[in-house]
């Protein structure tokens, strides 16, 4: 009995075979292959007889077997969409025209969408790659000044190594410092940023190294590069055991040697380094550095936990800290220390005051989505209008369609499966102009290194859903509207297609309201541009020279070597300079009111030398030892302090009492992105002279640029030379507005092409559908005047009220754009509103007049033939 069960035929493939055949034949094919499969049994073995069996099976799974319950639906709905994409194919080809416009437009949007993708995903992926960023936490602190808590990223010195010891959850500790060298090795010299930093550093953050080990950042002698400086120094060869060379702000040297390199950081990563060294190390550095003294700060504490829950506690018992903090700087207090994770601590950076994190992005993801939104719907509006348009050169086969049998919910999925085949061409052309002309253009001038990687699944995601959002939303609607025609009306001929659509107006008007928004806010920007070019920064940075010195000997010497230059007007020194140095003070208003201003120590002929405007009061006297202990203060800082009588006002910063002996008028230290400070001035002590500053006769910069250059040569041979054209301290944001400009420039381009290609479908229809009209009242004597205003009429109409309302719409959006972008904006004006509508109207002129000029060459006796 056994053996006969052994020689059945496996049951699986049976049980299909009766699920999917129909009953008239199955009797006869089991039985057949009943005989084939003991017939095989008895040949092969039993196991080959069986996988013969079933794979004989799975080849009578054909059509005409099949239960009609089953094959038909399915093989019928197969068969409808290939047919239908052949049609949508054809269509393509038949009508490049239209088909142009409607991929276009499409693709354009998609491309941007592609962009803002690109970006939105890098932006969340920022320093994500770390495998410990739910441990790692950075200490902050909370402080208030004038009224507000804000939040600080730099902890006084003890605070780690306190921490260390006092916290058993506590597992690493890693304390940051960064520094401003000068690195040598043979020729090869060059200004740069070094980062000290525990040894636990390679610990928490996962920077794999390409070359050595992350153990030697525990020895002192050794240094870790990353892999731009490696090639920066040493080419492509391996450097490790090679040495470099270390000069530190005060001269001190010291030799390292590199004992790691690390691999190529990813790219989506906002903390990094070039230099590594031991923490220790601020001792070469620095011979007066104390760790344990509670008024000086590192860039970074941070700290790593077994648990992350546990962090509460340990903020909890944070007390302690804030209460020697406030013992030793009584004069700056704080309110709490609070522990920010790595996981988030970039997007929450732009709140944070000086954080080893800063955020950029925060206009970026606000302003980009909102441009992709907007081209966007203006390609879906005007593919709307244009498939309106098509539509009507198709009436005789929607009415044959429909005599035959094809229902209106048939005549939607027809037209929905095409609009889908064309969105797809539309998806893959839009994908590489996203891939490699728009993400690599923009990548150019914002720095952000964007990339679109076909291997991301969530790319995938996003690019199905955005084919069936465009391929819906701009099909949904033609397809409703032309499926309800009646086949009985359209070969009759008494359809009046075209003739009007209020829905369509509504689109179109809505598209004009889009394109207007657009284009105001290109030439706003333009004018913006313009604008920001010829803003005063509140002194003059034309025919001004800079240079950083390492320390007051160098700049005492260089400045006894340049005075007698003959070009030389005036010439300073200060330890902070506009555009390139700016500290922080906090001054102590009575009762207690803690109020923190920028801070430049520069003495008294730097206001002479920068053309800073004196308002008020005096500048500083050029005598040793005078006006220690006096200020001068800009306009800001008298208005938001409600000085009404500044001069001889008194206040102290770290309890040395000041008193206010001047006022300048107000004046820009960083680019307009920025507000405007609250700063005081102060004498610089000569030891912390680090700028020297000249001021020249118009015309002679280069050449008195040129003779700073060849005396640093002399003096500092091993030193590189760090100066420049005052006027040259912003020209990389100068670069960035422009491209900004570019890039609004040619959303605008593509915006007014397709509102004008979507009137141009609207008014086509319009025409198209009235040609026995116009041709009757051509024959009845109506002149080419008569037929413009009959034309002209509804579009005029249209296009006053779309404009009505998109004018105050733009402004609004426009203003509040500019607004989030810069702190100093132009005064938002009316001219650049009014010339997107100007730009408009004649785009609505110029359309409707290709249609006047073809009703004024048509010949009537052939427009009356027209059914």
């Amino acid at each position: 009995m056994s053996g006969h069960n052994e020689l059945q035929p496996p049951k699986l493939p049976l049980r299909l075979l009766r699920f999917f055949v129909k009953a008239d034949y199955l009797e006869e094919i089991e039985g057949d292959m009943e005989e084939i499969f003991q017939e095989q049994a008895e040949q092969y073995s039993l196991k080959k007889a069986r996988r013969i069996y079933t794979w004989e099976m799975v080849k009578l799974l054909r059509p005409i077997l099949l239960k009609q319950r089953i094959d038909i639906p399915m093989l019928q709905h197969v068969t409808l969409f290939r047919n239908y994409t052949k049609t949508s194919v054809r269509s393509l080809t038949k009508n490049p025209l239209t088909s142009f416009i409607n991929v276009f437009g499409l693709s354009f949007a998609i491309g941007i969408c592609i962009l803002v993708y690109a970006f939105l995903e890098y932006d969340a992926s920022i320093d994500q790659f770390h495998q410990h960023k739910q441990e790692v936490f950075l200490a902050t602190s909370f402080a208030e000044r004038d009224g507000t808590l804000q939040q600080y990223g730099i902890t006084p010195r003890p605070l780690g190594e306190m921490l260390k010891g006092d916290f058993a959850q506590i597992k690493k500790v890693c304390r940051i410092d960064d520094e401003q060298v000068v690195v040598k090795n043979g020729d090869n010299v060059f200004h740069e940023s070094i980062r000290f930093a525990d040894a636990s550093f390679l610990e928490m953050f996962t920077f794999p190294l390409k070359w050595g080990s992350p153990g030697s950042l525990t020895d002192i002698n050794s240094i870790i590069l990353s892999e731009d400086m490696s090639i920066k120094y040493f080419g492509e060869e391996n450097p490790i055991g090679k040495e470099l060379l270390l000069i530190f702000p005060g001269q001190q040297k010291k030799a390292f040697t590199v004992a790691g390199v690390a691999a190529p950081f990813p790219k989506a990563h906002d903390i990094d380094f070039d230099f590594l060294i031991n923490f220790e190390n601020t001792r070469v550095a620095d011979s007066t550095y104390v760790t344990s003294d509670w008024t000086k700060s590192v860039s970074a504490t941070l700290i790593q936990v077994e648990n992350p829950s546990e962090i509460h506690a340990i903020e909890s018992g944070m007390n302690k800290y804030k209460t020697l903090q406030n013992e030793v700087l009584p004069n700056r207090p704080i309110a709490s220390f609070v522990f920010e994770p790595l996981a988030t601590l970039f997007e929450k950076s732009s709140n944070i005051k000086e954080c080893i994190s800063q955020d950029d992005n925060v206009e970026g993801r606000i302003g980009m989505p909102v441009i992709a939104i907007f081209m966007l719907a203006l390609a879906c509006f005007n593919y709307i209008n244009i498939a309106i348009v098509s539509a009507s050169k198709r009436l005789k086969e929607i009415g044959v369609r429909k005599v035959i049998g094809a229902n209106r919910n048939r005549i939607i999925i027809q037209f929905l499966t095409e609009n889908v085949v064309v969105t797809s061409f539309a998806l893959l052309i839009g994908l590489l102009l996203g891939m490699f002309v728009i993400t690599p253009w923009f990548t150019q001038f914002t720095g952000w290194p964007l990339e679109v990687k076909l291997w991301n699944g969530n790319l995938w995601i996003f690019l199905v859903g955005l084919l069936l959002f465009t391929g819906l939303s701009s099909g949904i609607y033609p397809a409703f509207y032309i499926s309800r025609f009646e086949a009985t009306r359209i070969f009759r001929g008494s359809l009046e297609f075209g003739r009007k659509n209020p829905l369509t107006e509504i689109f179109l008007g809505i598209q004009l309201i889009l394109a207007c928004i657009t284009i105001s806010a290109s030439v706003v920007f333009i004018q913006n541009n313009h604008y920001q070019r010829n803003r005063s920064w509140g002194y003059n940075p034309k025919d001004a020279l800079y240079v950083e010195v390492p320390d007051q000997s160098a700049f005492e010497q260089l400045k006894a070597a340049i005075t007698q230059h003959p070009d030389v007007i005036s010439l300073s020194g200060s330890g902070d300079h506009l555009g390139r140095s700016v500290s922080s003070a906090m001054i102590q208003l009575p009762p207690n009111r803690q109020f923190e201003v920028a801070q430049l120590a520069v003495d008294a002929h730097y206001f002479e030398t920068m053309e800073l405007t004196l308002i008020q009061g005096r500048g500083f006297h050029d005598h040793p030892g005078s006006d220690r202990q006096k200020v001068v203060v800009n306009e800001l800082f008298v208005t938001n302090l409600g000085l009404t009588q500044p001069i001889g006002h008194q206040f102290r910063v770290d309890s040395i009492q000041y008193e206010v002996i001047g006022v300048v008028r107000d004046f820009h230290d960083q680019s307009f992105f920025v507000k405007m400070q609250p700063t005081i001035f102060k004498i610089a002590e000569d030891q912390d002279y680090r700028y020297l500053t000249l001021r020249v006769k118009t015309g002679t910069e280069k050449k008195a640029f040129a003779a700073l250059q060849e005396q640093w040569a002399r003096l500092y041979p091993e030193i590189p030379f760090q100066g420049a054209y005052q006027e040259d301290v912003w020209s990389g944001y100068f670069y960035s507005l422009d491209k900004s400009v570019a890039f609004n420039s040619i959303i605008a381009c593509v915006a007014v092409l397709l509102a004008s290609l979507g009137l141009y479908g609207l008014v086509t229809l319009n025409v198209s559908g009235r040609v026995r009209e116009f041709s009757i009242r051509k024959t009845l004597g109506a002149n080419l005047r008569h037929l413009t205003g009959i034309i002209m009429k509804q579009y005029t109409w249209l296009t006053i009220i779309a404009l009505t309302f998109g004018a105050p719409v733009s402004y609004v959006f426009v203003k509040a754009y500019l607004a989030m972008l810069f702190s100093y904006a132009m005064p938002m004006g009316y001219s650049g509103i009014a010339i997107s509508i100007l730009l408009l109207v004649l785009v609505l002129f110029a359309v409707v007049a290709t249609q006047i000029g073809r009703v004024a060459k048509a010949n009537p006796v052939e427009g009356l033939k027209v059914e």
